[in-house]
């Protein structure tokens, strides 16, 4: 669970910098994520994944993914990661050759705007204006059957299920059981927050919602497997930064308390601390310089978990003023 050997570490602050950025720290929950995967796919006569979605032979249909969680929870790097590591898919990019299209969905997307997203994804830019949803939908399953795409990713997808003038909720549903059920073999990813669940639930007929296995992501409690990774990655990226962490300290854990176990959240913090040592060339990330920072978006706090003290006896006031309730 720890991060790679380095042969080659960072030296120079711009290098650090782009090394800490480009880290990913395992929380625990990759192998599960991967486990649900692998369900989509046929294997090899060794066992191995490979690119080509299980397919019901009766009915023709794929299967897909609900990755579900708050914002700061860490989905998407979540994603990202299992995509670079998985060894039989490859993300379509203008740079790269692949079977599998990540999208992102902006807030303020239709179910129009996601097809014409996707047909860009595939190298079609020029979508009519006066395109219908519909057939703006038929070319987007034509252009995944020609371009050889295995896996489609739509991240933020709960954006598609807003209410209001102009959207289509029920579309919406159509437009993703489109994918599995026409696209002549297509694992379908869909994150986004708990909503999704709800809205893609409320079909009346539940099927779209049968072609989905759920994935939940957790808060890391304190004690936990997961939280003991984190502390280890924190620790290892602070080591080759060059920057001291004492161990008396227990910045891992107060980190984790002061975002109530959030994976991306606490991700984000962690970095963010080490990357203010790093720029500022401090050898060391002391308690009073972590509680400067957390105080830049959280002034108003008469307490934080970086309170100079020891964590048991601050994490006990906190507890006892009602943190995080």
């Amino acid at each position: 669970m720890m991060l790679e050997v380095l042969h080659n570490p960072p030296t120079t602050i711009p290098e650090k910098v782009a090394w800490l950025a480009d880290r990913y720290w395992r929380f625990g929950m990759e192998e599960a994520l991967e486990d649900h995967l692998f369900d989509l796919f046929d294997v090899n006569d060794d066992g191995q994944m490979i690119a080509k979605p299980r397919v019901d032979p009766l009915t023709g249909e794929s299967r897909g993914i609900m990755v579900l969680g708050r914002s700061g929870d860490g989905k998407t790097a979540l994603l990202k990661r299992t995509l670079r590591t998985n060894m039989a898919l490859t993300e379509l990019t203008d740079d790269l050759e692949g079977n599998t299209l990540y999208i992102t969905v902006p807030p303020e997307a239709t179910i129009k705007k996601l097809a014409e997203l996707i047909l860009a994804k595939t190298g079609y830019q020029k979508v009519d204006a006066k395109l219908r949803s519909a057939d703006a939908w038929e070319m987007v399953i034509h252009r995944i059957g020609l371009v050889g795409i295995k896996a489609i990713v739509i991240d933020e997808c709960h954006h598609i299920f807003r209410r209001g003038a102009g959207r289509d909720v029920a579309g919406a549903i159509q437009s993703l059981k489109h994918i599995m059920q026409s696209a002549g073999g297509v694992a379908l990813i869909v994150a986004g927050v708990s909503n999704l669940r709800d809205d893609i639930l409320s079909e009346p007929s539940g099927e779209t919602f049968r072609r989905f296995e759920e994935f939940h992501l957790g808060d890391i409690l304190p004690g936990s497997k997961e939280a003991a990774i984190f502390a280890k990655n924190f620790a290892k990226s602070a080591e080759v930064l060059g920057v001291a962490v004492s161990p008396t300290d227990a910045m891992a854990e107060r980190i984790l308390f002061a975002r109530y176990g959030q994976i991306g959240r606490s991700v984000e913090l962690g970095k963010k601390l080490l990357h203010d040592a790093v720029v500022r060339r401090r050898d060391a990330l002391t308690l009073e310089r972590a509680e400067a920072i957390f105080r830049r978006s959280n002034g108003t706090i008469e307490m934080t978990p970086f309170h100079a003290a020891s964590w048991r006896s601050v994490q006990k006031e906190l507890e006892a003023i009602g943190w995080g309730q």
